[in-house]
């Protein structure tokens, strides 16, 4: 099946220049997001139970999972683990673009949808 991001309502961020499209599946979701500025656009250090892959198609990201940071570029690609402490920040002059595929789907950004985030903020994993 192929998939027209056009076709998929557009959620801009409040208070930055920020835009998300989201696809989701069975077993899993996919996220796009649109950095539009340039400058830092932080994402707070935080961990889900849901892996992660994260693919750069435009512009940098500066990512750090469980302390070691990495810069990514386009066509670069991160894995996230279940339970691990990440954080990004969109890096550059012109903004950047990336894909993120999360397995289980993140229910929690469905537009409208009841599920609590899965995101958890300020405290560690369980062992």
């Amino acid at each position: 099946m192929k998939i027209n991001w056009s076709d998929h309502e557009e959620l801009k961020a409040e208070g930055i220049a920020l835009s998300r499209r989201f696809v989701f599946g069975q077993e899993m979701s996919c996220l796009k997001v649109v950095a539009d500025q340039s400058g830092d656009l932080n994402l707070p250090p935080h961990w889900h139970e849901n892996e992660q892959w994260v693919v750069v198609t435009e512009g940098s990201i500066r990512f750090v999972c469980e302390g070691t940071e990495y810069e990514l570029n386009a066509g670069d690609v991160a894995y996230i683990p279940s339970r691990q402490r990440h954080t990004a920040t969109f890096v550059g002059e012109e903004g950047a673009v990336l894909l993120e595929f999360s397995a289980p789907p993140r229910l929690d950004l469905v537009p409208g949808s009841v599920v609590p985030s899965s995101m958890i903020f300020d405290q560690n994993p369980p062992e």
